[in-house]
């Protein structure tokens, strides 16, 4: 396990930074990795389908190489420069980011920056969709989901305010993996293999009313009160494919953490926030 301090950087190449690519990163610096690609979406770096992929693949990420291949080309936060996830030596700050306050004003803005802009339907005046890291965001998703699909079966689901992206068995061929993107309509995207065995995860078992409880409250759990919900993963809360089914709650802005709970609403991890 490295320490909590910065991780030392070499130069590409060099031995120290091998070393370190090879590390095993913490919960601490998955949810860096994430305010760093929140704040990349907020100020244009990133798509939203970028960001949507990005942000999967850095909360399942086990090094800081893997990490690296999600930040390697962004600006990133002043105020997240010295961090371990973030310290590489060929990395630059963004200059807009000079002063964590902007970092937490922006963070919070970006479920409305990128609503703003679609790449199917241009500019639009306000979210058609309700905020799907609220209750009633979540509830109005369901029911979208459940229409569109005829169930609520999925492998994994990730919802951001505006946008949501989703693994599912593929219709009539449970080896496949579909994966489909969600922002007002439903966009296929990419098929991969899949173990045909593995049971999806019924989303009709989650429980709306603890759960309501649990994202209003979300904030004050982790101990980053008034900062707002940058992201919700509902997957497994494992590797193993008998993990019990959870939801993963991530609170974004300067200091950042997150909550596990399964569909009934009790805890199962608690991440506090971090500076």
């Amino acid at each position: 396990m490295h320490t909590s301090g910065p991780t030392p950087s070499g130069r590409p190449g060099s031995p120290a930074r091998t070393a370190n690519r090879a590390l095993r990163v913490r919960d601490s610096d998955r949810v860096d990795a994430c305010a760093v690609l929140d704040a990349a979406c907020g100020d244009g770096q990133l798509t939203e389908l970028e960001h949507a992929e990005r942000t999967r693949i850095a909360m399942r990420a086990g090094t800081f190489a893997q990490l690296d291949a999600v930040l390697d080309d962004l600006q990133i936060p002043a105020n997240l420069v010295d961090r371990p996830a973030t310290s590489r030596a060929h990395r630059r700050p963004a200059r807009r980011w000079l002063r964590a306050g902007a970092f937490v004003a922006a963070v919070a803005l970006i479920g409305m920056l990128c609503g703003w802009v679609s790449s199917d339907d241009g500019p639009v005046a306000s979210h058609r969709t309700p905020d799907m890291t609220t209750a009633a965001g979540l509830e109005s998703f369901l029911t979208t989901y459940r229409a569109h699909f005829g169930d609520l079966l999925a492998d994994e689901v990730v919802l951001h305010p505006d946008t949501a992206s989703i693994e599912r068995p593929a219709a009539g061929d449970p080896s496949k993996s579909e994966r489909t993107w969600y922002r007002d309509k439903f966009s296929s995207g990419s098929t991969t293999s899949r173990k045909p065995d593995l049971q999806p995860l019924d989303l009709g078992k989650l429980d709306l009313a603890k759960l309501a409880a649990l994202l209003a409250g979300a904030a004050q759990s982790v101990g980053a009160p008034g900062n707002p919900i940058s992201h919700i993963i509902i997957d497994r809360s494992g590797i193993s494919r008998d993990a019990p089914p959870a939801v993963s709650i991530y609170v974004g802005g300067a200091v950042s953490g997150y909550l596990m709970v399964d569909f009934t609403g009790e805890p199962l991890y608690i991440s506090k926030a971090s500076r």
